[in-house]
């Protein structure tokens, strides 16, 4: 009792080592995600046993700011955890643990945030770009068979992040006011070492990411830097296309000549092949979704049943994964509209929030950061889960759990410090 007698006293503490962790270990460190689960989990049983926890925890989905989205989360294990028992059979029972996390991240919500846990959270984004760098580095010279992936054991993975932490970085040293000269320029060394990490991943969803840094110059249309930045990728992208259409040895490494090469191969009606292999498990969680279009077929069901169409022709053959490597179809296949709908509440209600806080902030460039950086996250996953099963992965559901409600708690400073 007493370790939760100090957490509901110094909830602060442990929001800033959660603020810090859920990215400064992310590439440090093994399990990725070790140190946000351990405060989560206290955070858990002390919403059980302690009286004064819990009825802060009860508020978040009351009378609180962050309501809808703590429902939306609630929605989405609670729909996961239905579904688990719908489809429930005598071999195994799968238990939703990747949801659970959605709603255990709430209890951060309860916690209080300080002004320094900003400046916790800025500093686990250093840690993580330069780790980016590190890693990357440590792959080089990159090639389809040797791809950075550092702590994560999967390019895929590593690369998506790795894009986030870039965003998040480049995003804060640009319009954070309240950071000194030295710190700005750790911050834009984060944003390449990010870049760099993708790069050396070599995971083309991870690219999609920049998207959600284009935008910055409507968010911040004051800010002559941004739009310098804006102008600069830009002439980036224009770069690139024009490198790529003139470099054989640029598209090779960039994987653009390979995904030409399974395109050209899925017209010769071979799938197996990286783009192949999405485009028929697309169809196949899709005809899955139009047979069962309520609930689904059930969680861990996916590989028997793309195998069982495989057998009987419906689906040409190709390599075998458990799952679509595709949010959406993941949603669609293994839930139906049930899950579908509770995906898409995690993604719009965290979005609304934060647009709404963006709103209220005004002129304030300092207050419009955190909000920004909420919506950037959001936007990320949706957009890297298009080609990517995000949410079915603890580490992707752990990360954009803690991501959203600690830049959600961020984004209502200031607080008091009591």
């Amino acid at each position: 009792m007493i370790l939760f007698e100090w957490l509901e006293k110094n909830s602060s503490k442990a929001f800033e080592v959660t603020a810090f962790s859920i990215l400064g270990f992310l590439f440090v460190a093994k399990p990725t995600t070790l140190v946000p689960t351990l405060v989560l989990l206290i955070a858990a049983v002390a919403v059980v046993v302690h009286a004064g926890f819990r009825r802060r925890f009860i508020e978040v989905f009351t009378i609180s700011t962050y309501k809808w989205m703590s429902y939306a989360m609630l929605a989405w294990f609670g729909s996961a955890l239905l579904l688990a028992l719908i489809h429930q059979s005598s071999e195994r029972f799968y238990f939703p643990d990747n949801a659970l996390r959605m709603v255990m991240a709430v209890s951060l919500l309860a916690m209080v945030a300080k002004p320094s846990s900003k400046q916790w959270f800025l500093g686990g984004l250093v840690v993580s770009g330069l780790a980016a760098i590190y890693w990357a580095l440590q792959a080089w010279p990159w090639s389809v068979v040797s791809r950075a992936q550092g702590t994560t054991n999967n390019a895929i993975h590593f690369g998506n992040l790795s894009a986030v932490v870039m965003m998040l970085s480049l995003t804060a040293a640009l319009l954070a006011t309240d950071v000194s000269s030295k710190f700005r320029s750790l911050l834009f060394i984060a944003a390449l070492g990010g870049l760099v990490g993708a790069v050396g991943s070599m995971s083309r969803s991870s690219f999609v990411v920049l998207l959600c840094v284009m935008p910055l110059g409507f968010f911040a249309s004051n800010a002559r830097s941004v739009k310098w930045l804006n102008r600069l990728i830009a002439a980036s992208v224009v770069a690139v296309c024009v490198t790529v259409l003139i470099s054989s040895s640029i598209r090779d490494r960039l994987r653009v000549t390979e995904m030409l090469v399974d395109v050209q191969h899925i017209q010769e009606g071979n799938y197996m092949s990286s783009v192949g292999a999405r485009v028929a498990m697309w169809q196949t969680a899709w005809n899955i979704f139009k047979e069962h279009p309520i609930v689904g077929v059930g969680p861990g069901r996916f590989q028997s049943e793309i195998v069982r169409r495989i057998q009987t022709g419906e689906i040409p053959n190709t390599e075998i994964y458990n799952q679509p490597h595709s949010d959406i179809m993941h949603a669609l296949s293994s839930g139906g509209l049930l899950k579908f709908l509770s995906y898409l509440g995690i993604l719009i209600a965290p979005f609304v929030f934060f647009y709404r806080r963006y709103r209220d902030a005004g002129g304030s460039a300092q207050r419009r950061l955190m909000p920004i950086m909420g919506m950037q996250v959001v936007g990320a996953y949706f957009l890297t889960g298009l080609t990517n099963s995000n949410f079915d992965l603890q580490i992707y559901s752990t990360t954009y759990a803690v991501l959203v409600c600690v830049l959600a708690k961020l984004s209502m400073q200031p607080e008091s410090e009591t």
